[in-house]
């Protein structure tokens, strides 16, 4: 065997679920697909496109979508093969190997990944005992780093911090602050806007999510004029293919249909969220707490996770497990009920 570096033989791979499940509620999806007419209108954008030609290596068009959707200066917009590439941009090309990372605990385990891939030291802040993140500790923990990345709200926790707060944390450090707002859709405390007016400022967003575009990879990310150029000049050249440009530029351009998805998601993340409440209510010996969301999922806090997680497996609904609970999306209205059911069924006889 060749001789490798440690930073790689010590990698542990992201570890999504595979498999054929009846009911997929893991991996934080929007349950709407797309509309016939709208994949229509795709299908046509796509016969259109030269595919012995490279994509536009700034995807102008699918920026412009975005910018306009969101109500931001294209100008101040990088796009990226999924908000996954443009965090390892992030750590690859704005922190030096031996940089200093700072992130929180729980949240999202790639932003560790790519740390770890590019040489950089990682403090993990804890959360509080309510799994919020502790502004002061956060703010003490970046006066020695580079950078700190959270999710905002919280993947996997559907918490969110303030937007007071994170202004406040603006204000107190001089570090990268990169704030990933993955889920902001669901939630009204953004602080895209804010990016001209905090220069060590960047702002991630997804098309994976709210925008229902999860097999088409698209990120982006939003940042001043300066850091813009420099995202772009480190990104490679054509890192966003022209089918996936042609997917997002489109969907973008449709916001009453994005806002309707939304809202629904929001509706049946609180219908989740107040069914699993009653749960906890009725088995508190099996279920600590569940959290108020802020996102298009719920977190269950519960020692019996990983038997509760087997469980629906066997019933064939998917969810996400870790050690001391359960991360579940939340479905469409038949993909719901079978969930609840399924959880009557598995918790009546722990209880």
């Amino acid at each position: 065997m060749p001789k490798l570096p440690q930073k790689l033989t010590a990698l542990k791979p992201y570890d999504p679920i595979t498999g054929t499940y009846d009911v997929r509620l893991d991996a934080n999806e929007s349950y709407f697909d797309l509309p016939s007419v709208l994949k229509a209108k795709i299908a046509n954008r796509i016969e259109e496109l030269d595919f012995n030609r490279y994509p536009d290596p700034l995807a102008t068009e699918t920026i412009r979508a975005f910018a306009a959707y969101y109500g931001v200066d294209e100008n101040l917009v990088t796009a990226g093969n999924g908000s996954d590439e443009l965090i390892g941009i992030l750590a690859n090309s704005f922190l030096a190997k031996g940089g200093k990372l700072v992130t929180v605990s729980h949240d999202f385990s790639m932003y560790r990944f790519y740390a770890a891939l590019s040489e950089i030291e990682t403090v993990v802040v804890p959360k509080n005992a309510n799994l919020q993140i502790d502004t002061d500790k956060l703010i003490e923990a970046c006066q020695t780093a580079d950078a700190v990345i959270f999710s905002n709200p919280c993947n996997p926790t559907s918490l969110g911090l303030p937007r007071t707060e994170v202004i406040r944390l603006l204000e107190s450090v001089s570090c990268l602050v990169i704030v990933d707002e993955a889920y902001m859709d669901f939630w009204d405390e953004s602080v895209m806007d804010l990016v001209t007016r905090y220069e060590h400022l960047i702002v991630l967003r997804t098309c994976s999510k709210a925008i229902g575009l999860a097999a088409a990879r698209m990120g982006f990310a939003v940042a001043n004029p300066y850091l813009t150029g420099l995202l772009r000049a480190a990104k490679s050249p054509y890192n966003c293919d022209s089918v996936s440009q042609a997917i997002a530029a489109t969907v973008l351009s449709e916001p009453a249909l994005l806002e309707h998805c939304r809202n629904e998601i929001i509706l049946q993340t609180q219908r989740l969220y107040t069914a699993v409440s009653n749960l906890v209510k009725q088995y508190p010996n099996i279920l600590d707490a569940v959290y108020p969301t802020r996102t298009n999922f719920i977190f269950v806090k519960t020692a019996y996770a990983h038997e509760i997680y087997e469980s629906l497996a066997k019933e064939g609904i998917a969810v996400r497990c870790f050690e001391n609970g359960l991360r579940i999306c939340a479905g469409n209205r038949r993909e719901q009920t079978l969930l609840m059911n399924a959880l009557e069924h598995i918790l009546q006889p722990i209880g």
